[in-house]
């Protein structure tokens, strides 16, 4: 039986394929419902159907069959799905030369370099945006080489780089997109600092910090020299998620970004408080090559980052 069903798939004649049929299969799979395909495509439930149809007289197999809230594929269509899929995104590439970026149809994987500090900002509303059914979209993050921070931007393993510290280097565009105002973090409840923390304070108690190399590219120990301050550092942690945990089950403070304390605070019951320093005004820059500036996907990637330092 199953030769035969094979001679059959063997057999069929590519030209009698329409497109829009294969469109419409793809629609169906991902949905599980005629109805919703329908809506999905921007077509009538019975133009569908009878795309439908057709589909079934071309391989011999219903592909399709009832089931509670919609449709389930048969044996067949699961075999088909993924052939299907690799060819409609394969053309979907190949137009997207002239053609706005959809999400939804695109297969990209990109690759962004972001410090500690910039992941929880960035990474939760790109997924939103990426993470559903049918997607072939992801995202990989890089951690940095602060040796040689840029060079994976140069090189183009990397799409996007989050930095505060611009060098200017042939080939990169550097954009400003957000302050990077740094402020203190300590744990709700701690025996010493209510809701102020004094210079005093800031000095006698015991703080928490990342390696040297993220220091010295926040600048924190040249402004603690500039104002002559001297911090206590009890701990010094390999990521920023690992510094916001330690803060919030000892009593050690921490100096971190605006936006970073902003975000972890509510889950970690941290309480913020305004360095007992000035902080020049500190930028972060989206960085990114200029050649792929005019690629849709890297668009759509750089667009989505500077609407999120937007809001």
């Amino acid at each position: 039986m199953s030769s035969s069903n094979d001679s059959k798939r063997d057999s069929l004649d590519l030209k009698r394929v329409d497109l829009n049929l294969l469109l419409i299969f793809e629609a169906v799979f991902r949905s599980g419902s005629v109805s919703r395909a329908a809506t999905l495509l921007g077509m009538s439930q019975p133009t569908v159907s009878n795309a439908l149809n057709r589909l079934r007289t071309q391989f011999d197999d219903k592909l399709f069959v009832r089931s509670d809230g919609g449709v389930r594929p048969t044996p067949l269509a699961e075999a088909l799905e993924p052939s299907i899929t690799q060819a409609l995104n394969t053309l979907r590439g190949g137009l997207q030369v002239e053609t706005d970026f959809d999400v939804r149809t695109a297969r990209r994987h990109f690759k962004l370099i972001l410090h500690d500090y910039s992941v929880p900002s960035v990474l939760p509303p790109l997924l939103q945006k990426l993470d559903f059914p049918g997607s072939s979209c992801s995202l990989e993050v890089i951690t940095p080489d602060w040796m040689r921070p840029h060079e994976g931007l140069a090189s183009g393993e990397a799409d996007v780089m989050l930095d505060v510290y611009p060098q200017e280097t042939p080939g990169l565009v550097f954009e400003p997109v957000a302050e990077a105002k740094p402020v203190c973090i300590v744990r709700e409840g701690h025996p010493t600092i209510g809701h102020e923390l004094t210079r005093a304070l800031f000095e006698q108690n015991g703080h928490a910090v990342l390696k040297s190399q993220i220091q010295r590219r926040l600048q924190v120990p040249h402004m603690l020299m500039a104002e002559k301050l001297t911090r206590r550092e009890v701990c010094v942690l390999p990521n920023a998620s690992d510094l916001a945990a330690t803060v919030a089950i000892s009593d050690l403070i921490a100096v971190v970004p605006e936006r970073y304390a902003m975000l972890v605070a509510p889950i970690y019951r941290l309480r913020i408080l305004p360095t007992p320093f000035d902080y020049p005004a500190l930028k972060m820059f989206l960085a990114f090559p200029e050649n792929k500036a005019n690629d849709p996907g890297h668009r759509w990637l750089t667009q989505s980052i500077r609407n999120i330092f937007a809001t």
